[in-house]
């Protein structure tokens, strides 16, 4: 999987991501409304899609600048398909009323899509500037944890998988916490390592990985 090197727009594969993503979203819309379970909960999880279309748009067209090409479209066309269709299909037709934890949940995935995109556009403005060529971003919400972006990530999927109101949603946030931690992690460390040598080393002993302050 070629997920690092030579930036480029890659507008093909990203275009097309985006527009199954757009058909994602309409198809979990239908489910949702179509569904008899707890109409708040149904506005909530639409709104959730609603607004991760519009991140992930903004992500892939005006903040990721890295490569992003056929290796990469099919995992992340899965994975927006199970956030989208798969959370809309298993919390349709809960009956429960939305409660503190759903609340919380709610306030969990604003906070994990800010983290997020607000992280890569922090270093998207660093890389950015000139004087700032061949250097590591290691400041912004990047000094509370090597990847927030992937952490905010585990975040707001986590948060959507709570109010969809299913143990088989909980598994898939579990399941993407699994694989940043031992598939993705590893190997942009040692990427990040043999790109940035003394850079990357002074700023992974004092930065954790993953969860600012614990791992």
């Amino acid at each position: 999987m070629k997920m690092h090197g030579e930036q480029e727009k890659s507008v093909i594969p990203r275009t097309s991501c985006n527009i199954l993503h757009g058909v994602f979203f309409v198809i979990a819309g239908w489910i949702l409304f179509q569904g008899t379970g707890d109409l708040a909960r149904r506005v909530v999880l639409f709104s959730f899609g609603l607004i991760t279309f519009f991140r992930i748009y903004l992500t892939f067209f005006g903040l990721l600048e890295r490569r992003f090409d056929w290796s990469e479209f099919g995992g992340v066309t899965f994975a927006l398909f199970v956030y989208q269709v798969g959370f809309a299909f298993l919390g349709c037709n809960s009956l429960r009323s939305l409660g503190v934890i759903d609340v919380l949940a709610i306030g969990v995935f604003l906070l994990g899509g800010y983290l997020n995109t607000f992280s890569e556009y922090q270093r998207r403005k660093f890389k950015q500037r000139p004087e700032n060529r061949g250097k590591l971003y290691t400041e912004g919400l990047f000094k509370y944890a090597r990847h927030i972006n992937y952490f905010g990530d585990f975040l707001w999927v986590g948060a959507w998988a709570v109010v969809g109101a299913s143990f088989w949603a909980l598994l898939v946030p579990l399941i993407l916490g699994m694989g940043f931690i031992f598939y993705f992690i590893p190997p942009l460390t040692k990427h990040l390592r043999a790109k940035y040598g003394d850079q990357f080393d002074s700023w992974s002993q004092r930065t954790k990985a993953f969860i600012p302050f614990v791992y």
